[in-house]
C-alpha cells in the first residue's frame, strides 16, 4: 500500500530559536504569515532557503526551521541569486528592510529584480534604521526628525514599488502588517508567481518610528484609507464601500458612488496583468491625504525566468563548442613552477603546446577514431546506456544527502560496489566512493552514525545522458581522472557507469571481433 505523503503545517517551519524582536513589532506578524504560507506550496521542507542582510528583519532566517543565510549588509539579493542559479529547484526567499534593501543594497536589489529569477523578496518598510537606533533611511518622510536628521530630513524619499517597477520586476505588491490575513494572501500569490515576486510590507518601528503608518494601520481608519486591489474588480474603498477611483485621462480622481450619477461601472477596474506600465505607476503614486493607499498586487507579468534561460544557454554553448576543461583554463597561457622551498622559480611558456585544452584534444582524437572501420574502434559509438543496462546496472545505488555515513558503509558492503550516487529522483548532488570513505572516515574519528553522506561526498563534475557514446564517457573519465561517471536515464532517474564496466565491454567486443575473424578465416 502506497504511503500517504505527510502534510506540512506551520509548526514544521518554527525554529527552536527564541524570537527576539521588540514587543509589538510588525515582524512577528510577517513571520507568522510566512510560516502559514510555506505549508500551502506543496514544496518539501528541505527545499526552502531564507537569505537576509543586516537589520531587525534580517533575524528572519534564525526563526525559520529551514536552510538560511544571515548575510552581509545589502547583499542578500546577490547571495540569493547565487543560491537560485546553483540550485534552481530551491524556493528562495529574501528578507530585507528599507535601509538594507534600498540604501547599501539598492544596486543589488535592482539587478535581482531585472533578472527575474524565480524567488521572493520581502521588504519590510518602517521608514527608519531600527537596529542601529533610529537614523533616517531612504524611505523616511521629508522633514522627519531622527538622530541623524535633527532638523528634519531634506532627502526625497524612495518609493519601493516605483523602484521595483522601474527595475522591470514581474510581480509587485504591498501589504500592511496589521492585516495578517491580507499579508498571507499576497505572499501566497507571490510565492506561486513564476519569477521574482517583490512585496513591500508597511510596518512601524515601535521604538524609533511608531507612527510611521498609523494613518493606515489602525483598524479604526483602515477601511477608509486603504484601497484593496482585487483582480477584475473596480477600485472601491471606504468603510461603507461608497468611494471609488475614476480616471480623467491618465489622472486618478476620488469620487463618491451614487453622487453626480457615478456608478460602479464608471470606476477603474483593476488589472494586475496590464502590460501598460502607466497604470501600475499611477497606483504607486496614490497616497494620503488626497487618495487612499493601495495595497495588494499592483503588477504581475509573465516573462522568461532567468535560471531557465541560463541553463538553456549553457546547453546551447556546450553543444556548439564542446565541453571545456577547467584545468586548462586555470593554467592559462603561461605558468610558474616553484620548487626547493621557494628558492627555484621557473617560468614556463608554450603551455598551449604542452597543456592544450585536453577536452578539445580528446574530442578530436575520439572523432578521428570513430572514422575508423575497425570493429573495436567503431564500438566506441555505442550508447553508454547499453553498458549501464548490460553490465550490472542493478548494482547502482542511491542515497539521500541526509543519510548517515554508516548507512553508506552498509550499502558498500551489501552490494559490493565501489561508488554510490547521492541525490533523489529529481536531482543528483554528488557521488561517494570507497576512497572517500577511507580518506574521510577510516583515517579520522568522525561520527559515522550522525554525520550525513553530504559532508564527505564529492560534488558532481559531469552528468552524461544515456544517449551519449562510450567515446564521450572515455573522454570525460580521462580528463577528470575519475573512475565513475553518472548518467541521466530516459526515465529521469540516474545511474552510474564505471571504468570496470567499460573495460568489460571492450574485452567482450575484442572477443567477439576475434571470434568473427576466426570464422572468416575458417570459412
Amino acid at each position: 500500500m502506497e504511503k500517504k505523503k505527510q502534510l506540512l503545517t506551520r509548526k514544521d517551519f518554527v525554529s527552536s530559536s527564541e524570537v527576539r524582536w521588540c514587543p509589538g513589532c510588525g515582524d512577528y506578524s510577517v513571520l507568522n504569515a510566512v510560516q502559514n504560507v510555506l505549508p500551502q506550496l506543496g514544496i518539501p521542507k528541505e527545499k526552502f532557503v531564507f537569505v537576509s542582510g543586516i537589520g531587525c528583519s534580517s533575524r528572519f532566517p534564525y526563526y525559520m526551521d529551514t536552510y538560511g543565510f544571515h548575510s552581509i549588509h545589502g547583499r542578500a539579493p546577490t547571495i540569493a541569486t547565487g543560491v537560485k542559479v546553483a540550485n534552481p529547484e530551491l524556493s528562495v526567499w529574501v528578507i530585507t528592510g528599507d535601509g538594507d534593501g534600498l540604501s547599501i543594497g539598492g544596486n543589488h536589489l535592482v539587478h535581482a529584480l531585472r533578472r527575474n529569477l524565480d524567488m521572493n523578496i520581502i521588504l519590510l518598510n518602517n521608514k527608519i534604521y531600527g537596529l542601529t537606533k533610529g537614523q533616517y533611511s531612504p524611505t523616511s518622510d521629508k522633514g522627519q526628525i531622527t538622530k541623524t536628521s535633527p532638523y528634519g530630513v531634506i532627502d526625497e524619499p524612495l518609493n519601493p514599488l516605483r523602484v521595483a517597477l522601474a527595475s522591470e520586476a514581474t510581480f509587485v505588491a504591498r501589504a500592511v502588517d496589521t492585516d495578517p490575513k491580507h499579508v498571507t494572501e499576497v505572499l501566497l500569490e507571490g510565492a506561486k508567481h513564476p519569477g521574482t515576486a517583490f512585496v513591500e510590507i508597511l510596518q512601524s518601528c515601535v521604538i524609533f518610528n511608531k507612527d510611521a503608518w498609523k494613518d493606515v494601520s489602525d483598524r479604526s481608519c483602515r477601511e477608509d484609507r486603504l484601497l484593496y486591489l482585487e483582480q477584475g474588480k473596480p477600485l472601491i474603498f471606504g468603510e461603507q464601500r461608497n468611494k471609488g477611483i475614476i480616471l480623467k485621462g491618465t489622472t486618478p480622481e476620488v469620487v463618491a458612488i451614487g453622487e453626480q450619477g457615478i456608478t460602479e461601472k464608471d470606476l477603474v477596474v483593476h488589472d494586475r496583468y496590464s502590460e501598460d506600465p502607466v497604470y501600475a505607476a499611477m497606483l504607486t503614486e496614490m497616497d494620503l491625504p488626497d487618495f487612499p493607499v493601495p495595497v495588494g498586487i499592483f503588477h504581475a507579468a509573465k516573462k522568461p525566468v532567468y535560471e531557465e534561460e541560463l541553463e538553456e544557454q549553457i546547453k546551447q554553448v556546450t553543444a556548439l563548442k564542446g565541453r571545456r576543461n577547467l584545468q586548462a583554463l586555470l593554467r592559462g597561457s603561461e605558468y610558474w613552477t616553484v620548487s626547493n622551498g621557494g628558492k627555484d622559480i621557473k617560468r614556463s611558456s608554450g603551455i598551449r603546446v604542452q597543456f592544450a585544452d585536453e577536452s578539445k584534444v580528446m574530442d578530436e582524437q575520439v572523432r578521428e577514431l570513430l572514422k575508423s572501420t575497425d570493429p573495436l574502434t567503431a564500438s566506441l559509438k555505442t550508447k553508454v546506456g547499453k553498458i549501464f543496462y548490460d553490465y550490472d546496472y542493478k548494482r547502482s545505488k542511491m542515497l539521500k544527502p541526509r543519510d548517515s555515513i554508516a548507512t553508506a558503509i552498509a550499502n558498500f558492503k551489501a552490494a559490493k560496489i565501489e561508488c554510490i550516487l547521492v541525490g533523489d529522483a529529481k536531482r543528483l548532488y554528488g557521488i561517494l566512493s570507497e576512497r572517500d570513505i577511507i580518506q574521510n572516515v577510516v583515517l579520522t574519528s568522525i561520527d559515522r552514525d550522525r554525520l550525513p553522506v553530504s559532508s564527505i561526498m564529492r560534488p558532481i563534475y559531469e552528468i552524461m545522458d544515456e544517449s551519449n557514446s562510450i567515446g564521450d564517457v572515455i573522454n570525460i573519465l580521462s580528463i577528470s581522472g575519475h573512475r565513475h561517471v553518472p548518467i541521466r536515464l530516459k526515465d529521469n532517474g540516474f545511474g552510474l557507469v564505471t571504468i570496470r564496466q567499460i573495460l568489460r565491454f571492450i574485452h567482450d567486443t575484442v572477443e567477439q571481433v576475434e571470434k568473427n575473424g576466426d570464422v572468416t578465416r575458417n570459412g
